[in-house]
C-alpha cells in the first residue's frame, strides 16, 4: 500500500458525503481510505468505500480517532483530512505522483479557505501547522502519535515530533479547509464552551 488517508470523523454526516463523492472517483489499488467514527455508530459511514473502525465511545478530540487511524494504516505514505473539509479531484493523483517521483519524508500541501490561497513554496507560516497540509512518511512517525490531552493543538505538538528530514512541498492547492464551521471543536474552543486542555 503506498497512501494511508486518515479521516476522524465526530456527526460530520452531510459533509463526508461531499468528501466521499471526491474522493471516491480517485481511490486506487495503492491507497486506503481510513474513516474512525469517534463513539457515533453512525452506520451509514460503512457504505462508503473505506475502512471504517467505529469507536465505542466519544473521546471528544482529534487525536484519539487520529492515533486509531494510525495504528491501523499499512501505507508507505499517510495524509489526514477532516471530515468536514474538501480536497481536489486530483488530491490522490498529485500525491501519488509526488511520492514516485520525489524522494522526501514530508511533503507539503497548499491549500484554500474562504480567508484566502496558502500557497506553500518552502515552510508555511508559524501558525498553520494542521496536519492535513502535509504528507508523511510512515517511518518518519513512527510510534509518535497526538495527545489526546489537548482538544486544540495537538497538531503543533505532533508536527513538532515528526517533521524531520527531508522535505518537499505541492504549491498546486489541493486542500479546502472549511474555516468556522460553528460546532467545530476549534470554534467552541475559540468561544470557550470547551477548554484549550481536557484535565
Amino acid at each position: 500500500m503506498k497512501l494511508s488517508i486518515i479521516t476522524p470523523y465526530y456527526n460530520t454526516l452531510k459533509y463526508i458525503k461531499f468528501l466521499s463523492q471526491i474522493i471516491t472517483p480517485q481511490l486506487t489499488n495503492e491507497v486506503e481510505w481510513i474513516i474512525v467514527d469517534d463513539g457515533c455508530n453512525e452506520k451509514e459511514l460503512d457504505s462508503l468505500k473505506a475502512k471504517v473502525i467505529h469507536l465505542k465511545e466519544n473521546s471528544g478530540n482529534a487525536s484519539t480517532p487520529r492515533n486509531v487511524g494510525l495504528d491501523n494504516a499499512t501505507g508507505e505514505y499517510i495524509a489526514f483530512i477532516d471530515s468536514d473539509d474538501l480536497v481536489a479531484v486530483n488530491y490522490i493523483d498529485t500525491i501519488l505522483q509526488k511520492i514516485n517521483s520525489s524522494d522526501f519524508d514530508y511533503c507539503y500541501i497548499s491549500w484554500q479557505s474562504k480567508y484566502g490561497k496558502r500557497i506553500i513554496k518552502d515552510e508555511p507560516e508559524s501558525w498553520n501547522t494542521c496536519v492535513w497540509n502535509c504528507i508523511y512518511k510512515k517511518d518518519l512517525i513512527g510510534e509518535n502519535r497526538f495527545n489526546p490531552l489537548y482538544n486544540i493543538g495537538e497538531d503543533r505538538r505532533f508536527n513538532e515530533a515528526v517533521r524531520k528530514g527531508k522535505k518537499d512541498n505541492i504549491v498546486e492547492i489541493l486542500y479546502f479547509y472549511n474555516a468556522g464551521r460553528p460546532d467545530s471543536l476549534s470554534t467552541s474552543c475559540k468561544e470557550g464552551k470547551i477548554g484549550f486542555r481536557r484535565e
